[in-house]
C-alpha cells in the first residue's frame, strides 16, 4: 500500500547493556533507574531535536512486574523529563511485553490517536528471578489440563519447539557462539555506539 500521513515511524532506539542476572554490573540497578537513564538519553537533544512534551503516550512492557509497577514506570518517565501530562501504561506480554509496547505506540499512531509516543520495555532478572516466583493465584482442582501447561517452565518449552521444528544442540550452540563472536565484533567497531 501506498504510505500514508499516519504510519509510525522509528526515530530512535536505544537499550541499556545486556548483563548478567544476579552477577552483573547492573544486577542491584533498579528496573526504575534502568528506565529512567533509557528515557533521558532517548530524549536528549544530542539523540534528535523532539522535546519530551512532544510525547503523547508511552508504553512500557514487563513481564515480571511488582504490583507496583505502573508508578515505577510513571516515575521513571517524570525522573527522565517527560511531562506529567503525557499518558502512561504498562503492558505485560510475557517475553513479547517490550514488543507489545512498541506495536501498541505504533498502533495509537496509526489510528491518529497521537502523533508521538514511546514504546519500552524493561526487566531485571537479578531482582526479579524467575525460579523464586509464587505460583499463580488460581484453585488448581477446577483447571482444565491445558490451563495447567501455563506452568510448563521455559525450558522445557524450548525443548518441545526444538523438538518440533527438527533443531540440534549442536545447531542451536552453533548458532549462538557465531552471535555472540558478531556481536561481539559489531562492538568493538562502535556499531552499537548509538544504542546503547
Amino acid at each position: 500500500p501506498p504510505p500514508h500521513p499516519n504510519d509510525p515511524v522509528i526515530i530512535s532506539a536505544l537499550r541499556t547493556p545486556l548483563t548478567r542476572a544476579r552477577k552483573g554490573p547492573l544486577s542491584e540497578t533498579p528496573t526504575g533507574t534502568l528506565l529512567t537513564t533509557t528515557l533521558t538519553a532517548l530524549l536528549s537533544p544530542t539523540s534528535h531535536s523532539l522535546p519530551p512534551s512532544a510525547v503523547e503516550d508511552i508504553c512500557v512492557g514487563n513481564v515480571l512486574s511488582p504490583p507496583t509497577f505502573a508508578v515505577t514506570a510513571r516515575m521513571a518517565a517524570l525522573s527522565a523529563g517527560i511531562p506529567h501530562t503525557t499518558s502512561l501504561s504498562v503492558v505485560n506480554r510475557q517475553c513479547s511485553s517490550g514488543l507489545q509496547a512498541v506495536a501498541n505506540v505504533a498502533n495509537a499512531i496509526r489510528c491518529g490517536e497521537i502523533s508521538v509516543g514511546i514504546g519500552a520495555g524493561v526487566e531485571s532478572m537479578s531482582a526479579n528471578p524467575m525460579h523464586e516466583l509464587a505460583p499463580p493465584e488460581v484453585d488448581f482442582e477446577s483447571m482444565v489440563p491445558e490451563a495447567m501447561d501455563c506452568m510448563t517452565p521455559m525450558g522445557v518449552t524450548s525443548e518441545n519447539v526444538a523438538k518440533e521444528y527438527g533443531l540440534t544442540r549442536a545447531a542451536l550452540d552453533g548458532f549462538a557462539a557465531r552471535s555472540h563472536v558478531r556481536a561481539a565484533e559489531a562492538r568493538s567497531r562502535g556499531r552499537f555506539r548509538g544504542e546503547i
